[in-house]
C-alpha cells in the first residue's frame, strides 16, 4: 500500500474530524469508527481507524481482467472512515470511503458496475472516489495515469483536476 496515500488521507481525516466531529448514527449500522454515540442516537463521534487486515481489491482485477492503479487500491484499502463532505477549488464533494466491512463489500460491487459500465461503452477505466453536489459528475481516478478527473456518468473524463490523489487530496478543503 503506498504510504504516501496512507499519509495524505491520515491527514485529511485529522483535519476534518474536528469539524464533522458528530455525523449521522445508526444502529443497525456499526462501524470501528464509532467512539461515543449521542444521548439522542441520531449522531456519533467518530475517528477514522486504521484497517489491520489485508484489505485488497484482487477480486476486482480478478473479475474484469484488469489491474487497478495503486492509488485506488491505497485509498479504499487503508482505513475505515465516513464519507466526508470537503470541497476542492470552491466546489463541494463528498470524499467515499467504506465505514465499516460490509460498506467495503458494497463498494467493491460498486465500482464493479462502475468498471463494467466503462467497458460497455468502451471507455478508459476509471474508478470514483467522491461524488459532487450535481448528480451527473462524480471524481474519479483515471486507472492508467492516476490523474484525478471530474467525470460525467456514463461519459468520458471531463476535465483534470490533479496529476494524482496526493496532490487532490492536499487541496480539499
Amino acid at each position: 500500500m503506498s504510504t504516501l496515500i496512507h499519509d495524505v488521507l491520515a491527514n485529511f481525516f485529522s483535519k476534518k474530524q474536528p469539524q464533522q466531529t458528530w455525523i449521522e448514527y445508526d444502529s443497525d449500522w456499526h462501524s470501528p469508527c464509532v467512539i461515543s454515540v449521542a444521548e439522542d442516537k441520531d449522531t456519533c463521534c467518530w475517528q477514522a481507524v486504521k484497517r489491520n487486515d489485508n484489505a485488497d481489491l484482487t477480486n476486482i482485477n480478478n473479475a474484469l481482467g484488469l489491474e487497478l492503479h495503486p492509488d485506488i487500491i491505497a485509498f479504499y484499502c487503508g482505513f475505515y472512515a465516513p464519507t466526508l463532505d470537503a470541497q476542492f477549488d470552491g466546489n463541494n464533494l463528498s470524499l467515499i470511503q467504506a465505514w465499516n466491512e460490509e460498506d467495503f463489500t458494497i463498494l467493491q460491487e460498486n465500482i464493479i458496475g462502475h468498471l463494467l459500465m466503462k467497458q460497455k461503452l468502451k471507455q478508459a477505466p476509471t474508478v470514483f472516489i467522491a461524488a459532487t453536489d450535481d448528480d451527473q459528475y462524480i471524481i474519479s481516478i483515471d486507472n492508467a495515469s492516476g490523474a484525478v478527473m471530474l467525470e460525467m456518468v456514463g461519459k468520458e473524463p471531463k476535465r483534470q483536476l490533479a496529476d494524482n490523489l496526493a496532490d487532490f487530496i492536499n487541496q480539499l478543503v
